[in-house]
């Protein structure tokens, strides 16, 4: 017993560090396959962070650094909320999924620079995986839903939408964001591998095509958005040209999709009788009708709650309580208001408002990094802004991913740690811990 609790030696810390951020590679690759699996593995990280002790000395240069003041602000507003907020269980609940705002503040105080494209691909195998079994879902030859004994693998609700480890929407954020990451690479990185090339060519079309028939309307507005941000930020002296380019193939590739793309072609003629049907007979019985007649009542209850907002928990309350009878369906419908702009504007007001807009001006403004890497960040923030809008971020898939991508962006730092190449025998031990985890995941 002695021995656990004495402090570990600097050798051991050193190799703690070491195994932290290979753990962090392999929660990267797991955040868009199973979130089950992901938390377990955060949670051997904690441990390891916990028994390495010396937290000042590994805090503190994490704890200077701007963004991650800027996200641990965000998060304590967010909890400021719960003071003054009635409904404890929604607050908690909201509070559990805001936790992943304190994670660069970990991450930052072990993560090593030479790690950060090791983590980036990471994420994109990651995808590349929910890319592989929603076309073997697509085409039959998976079955809709998969368990072992009483033990789900996934479910899918609709062949022509498969999407299996996450939403249809997270599916297609996570396809959008690797196209725009890959093609920003073969834009701008020299010296590329001809097979990572190659690679990355037929993953792009790939994506591209399986986003066609996973019905998420945001993911194909990000699609277009992320690619003309793509573009702008690698010929900006050039931006006219390229980008009046860019926009005729986006048009030529959006025509094609809308027209032999039935999954495509029925989500954007929804979305127009949707928001007809709102214009002219205020009928807001649709998923974009719910959201849009949420946001308008929402309004009323902002403006009589606009510096502290109405509490955490008590933002779904408060609008539903001012709904006309007819329209007290929108909020029953609903679990949140799809919306991150209006959530934030309801749970915390202006306070929680400025506090996310500083955090956005923190990392589009950071300087102390590479051109490559700010660049990356800048596509992974702006991206996040556009999926705002339907109300994700507070989430298992967005907001750990966001969290993750912008820390190793952010990071300068070379551990004292023993860094090698990617391997063979590396390479077999990863697929044994991810085995190993998503077991441990999908059982517990």
């Amino acid at each position: 017993m002695k021995s656990i609790l004495s402090a570990p030696s600097q050798e051991l810390k050193d190799k703690i560090t070491l195994w932290l951020n290979h753990l962090l590679v392999l929660y990267t690759f797991l955040i868009p396959i199973h979130n089950g699996a992901k938390s377990s593995m955060f949670f051997v990280m904690l441990v390891l962070f916990l028994y390495r002790r010396d937290y000042w000395f590994y805090l503190k240069e994490a704890f200077s650094n701007k963004i991650v003041q800027a996200f641990l602000l965000f998060y304590f507003i967010n909890a400021f909320g719960m003071l003054y907020t009635d409904n404890i269980a929604y607050g908690k609940s909201h509070m559990d999924k805001a936790k992943y705002l304190l994670f660069p503040l970990m991450f930052l105080s072990f993560l090593d620079k030479r790690f950060v494209w090791r983590i980036v691909t990471a994420f994109i195998l990651g995808m590349l995986v929910a890319e592989i079994f929603s076309y073997l879902i697509h085409f039959g030859i998976f079955p809709l839903e998969f368990s072992i004994g009483k033990y789900e693998i996934y479910e899918v609700y609709r062949r022509t939408s498969p999407a299996p480890f996450f939403s249809h929407l997270d599916h297609n954020v996570g396809l959008a964001l690797v196209v725009a990451i890959l093609l920003y690479q073969l834009l701008n990185k020299r010296h590329i591998p001809i097979g990572v090339k190659v690679f990355s060519l037929v993953f792009m079309t790939t994506a591209s095509l399986n986003m066609s028939f996973i019905a998420s309307r945001t993911g194909y507005i990000l699609y277009i958005f992320i690619i003309l941000v793509v573009v702008f930020l690698t010929f900006k002296k050039k931006i006219v040209k390229v980008l009046a380019v860019t926009i005729l193939f986006l048009t030529i590739i959006s025509t094609l999709a809308y027209n032999y793309a039935d999954t495509v072609n029925a989500r954007v003629n929804l979305t127009i009788n949707s928001i007809n049907k709102v214009l002219e007979n205020e009928d807001y019985n649709s998923s974009i009708g719910l959201r849009l007649g949420f946001s308008k009542y929402a309004i009323d209850v902002i403006k009589n709650n606009l510096i502290w907002g109405v509490g955490t928990g008590d933002h779904m309350d408060e609008v539903y309580s001012i709904l006309p009878e007819k329209y007290k369906y929108i909020v029953l419908s609903l679990t949140k208001p799809h919306n991150v702009y209006i959530q934030i504007l309801l749970q915390t007001g202006l306070l929680g408002a400025i506090s996310f807009l500083y955090l956005i001006y923190t990392i589009l403004f950071y300087k102390n990094t590479t051109k490559h890497k700010k660049d990356i960040m800048i596509i992974m923030t702006l991206a996040t802004l556009v999926f705002m809008l339907p109300g994700l971020f507070f989430g298992t898939f967005t907001l750990p991913l966001f969290v993750v991508l912008i820390s190793a962006m952010i990071t300068n730092k070379e551990q004292n740690i023993e860094y090698c190449d990617m391997n063979r025998n590396l390479l077999i031990k990863y697929f044994i811990f991810v085995i190993l985890f998503l077991i441990i995941g999908i059982t517990r």
